[in-house]
């Protein structure tokens, strides 16, 4: 009986992230400090919408390494992409935000 359960353990998804963690002794990267910089640079043109997508880029940056030390790479993995995903929408619309403000500007003198 006890054969037969280590045996369903080793096949399931679970030992797989186990091991995947086990040959893969580097985390991924969590890009949290590309997040707070898209954060705070938002906050300083007032975009609601860049603030709220570097709020969500530094919640995936903190479950990077939550994910990693549970045992879950490809998930920490996932979690790195979506908070780096989120941080250059985010510095994307920062971008946008002063070129537009930067625009109006000179074409309103």
């Amino acid at each position: 009986m006890e054969e037969q359960t280590n045996k369903i353990y080793e096949n399931s998804g679970y030992a797989n992230e186990k091991n995947d963690v086990q040959q893969n002794n580097e985390p991924p990267k969590n890009h949290m400090t590309l997040a707070i910089i898209t954060t705070v640079l938002n906050f300083f043109v007032c975009n609601p919408l860049g603030l709220i997508l570097g709020g969500v880029a530094i919640y995936f940056a903190n479950q990077v390494s939550k994910e990693y030390v549970l045992g879950n790479y490809s998930s920490a993995l996932s979690k790195s992409k979506m908070a780096k995903n989120f941080s250059n929408f985010s510095l994307g619309l920062f971008g946008l935000t002063v070129g537009l403000t930067i625009s109006y500007l000179i074409k309103g003198k």
